[in-house]
């Protein structure tokens, strides 16, 4: 994405130097010149300083942030924050909370979940879930019930690529729809994958 902000950053500088020294050329009253001499319009004022306010900030969100040896941080309104945060929250949860699940495939019906309420907080790019309660459940299995509660609550992975940020969040667990795909007997069933060719 820096890569396109800077393309397009120096695509908009190039644009209005253009733009400025038409709007410079149009300025100066037309003169007529000597042969074998080029005519060079000088910019007017005002066209220089707005080509000045405009690339400034350009040049600014182009250049790279500075490196200590640490990777630069996910905007937490940014796509790659969505995708490495709140996408992957659900997915790592249901993964680990699946361990629950092994070996008692088709106990549930399809439609029978365990909705969890809970806070995920990231500090120095560590993911921790926290308070995490049930807010509604269907699957009348207190025993499991507690082992997807207990997953869940210990569940915790690093990506230095994360800001410090907090928030309140839920998932839903249906063992017999969403969860079959992280199931070892699921995982099983695919069988090994042909090397590419």
């Amino acid at each position: 994405m820096a890569k396109w902000l800077a393309l397009a950053g120096v695509a908009l500088v190039a644009l209005l130097l253009v733009l400025w020294r038409e709007i410079g050329a149009s300025d100066e009253p037309v003169k007529p010149r000597e042969p074998g001499v080029q005519a060079r319009a000088a910019p007017s004022p005002t066209a220089a300083k707005l080509a000045a306010q405009i690339a400034q900030p350009v040049a600014a969100a182009a250049a790279p942030p500075p490196s200590d040896g640490k990777p630069a941080k996910f905007d937490p309104k940014s796509d790659e924050f969505f995708y490495q945060f709140d996408e992957a929250v659900p997915r790592t949860l249901t993964r680990n909370a699946a361990k629950c699940y092994e070996g008692r495939r088709g106990k549930l019906h399809h439609d029978q979940k365990l909705i969890l309420a809970f806070k995920t907080r990231i500090v120095n790019g560590e993911v921790q879930v926290r308070d995490v309660t049930v807010k509604e459940s269907t699957l009348n299995d207190a025993a499991l019930e507690a082992c997807f509660l207990q997953e869940v609550q210990r569940s915790s992975w690093k990506n230095d690529r994360l800001p410090d940020w907090e928030q309140d969040d839920e998932l839903v667990l249906r063992p017999e729809a969403g969860m079959k795909k992280y199931l070892r007997e699921s995982l099983d069933d695919v069988g090994p994958v042909a090397p590419p060719q």
